[in-house]
C-alpha cells in the first residue's frame, strides 16, 4: 500500500515512498549520508523529504536542513552522526507550505531552528495538531 505525506495546502506529496508489505513489517522511506547546508537558513536549507533520515556532514555549527510542514499525522525521524557539530533544523515558513505566520517546534517562535545536536541520537518530530512539530 503506498501512502503519501501530503502537503494538503498545495496537494504535492512530499514523501510518496512510504510502504507496507502485505501480512509484513512497516517500511518507511529513508534517506542516508545527509549534508546539512552550510549556513543555511530557513530558506537555503535543504529540505527532508524521507521519513527516516541520518545526517553525516554538518561541517560547521548551525548548519542546517528543514522539514516538511507541519501536517497532523506526520512524523519524521532524525538523526545526527556528523563528528561533533549540531545542526539546525528549520520548520516550513508559510511561502514553504507552513501554516500562516511559519510552523513552530516545540514552544519555539514560529519559524525559529532547533539544534540537532550529536548528543541527542535519534530524534522524533511529529505533529499533532497543524503547524507545531513536537520533538521525542
Amino acid at each position: 500500500m503506498v501512502t503519501g505525506f501530503v502537503d494538503r495546502t498545495k496537494g504535492k506529496s512530499v514523501i510518496a515512498t512510504q510502504f507496507q508489505a502485505q501480512g509484513g513489517a512497516f517500511y518507511a522511506s529513508y534517506e542516508d549520508n545527509i549534508t546539512a547546508t552550510v549556513s543555511g537558513t530557513q530558506t537555503t536549507s535543504r529540505l527532508i523529504a524521507q521519513q527516516q533520515n541520518r545526517i553525516t556532514t554538518v561541517a560547521s555549527a548551525g548548519d542546517g536542513v528543514r522539514l516538511p510542514p507541519a501536517i497532523a499525522g506526520a512524523c519524521v525521524v532524525l538523526v545526527n552522526d556528523a563528528a561533533v557539530n549540531a545542526a539546525n533544523v528549520f520548520p516550513s515558513s508559510a511561502t514553504q507550505g507552513g501554516v500562516s505566520g511559519g510552523d513552530k517546534i516545540n514552544a519555539g517562535a514560529q519559524n525559529a531552528a532547533f539544534s540537532l545536536t550529536v548528543v541527542l541520537g535519534v530524534t522524533i518530530f511529529y505533529c499533532f495538531s497543524n503547524g507545531t512539530w513536537r520533538t521525542k
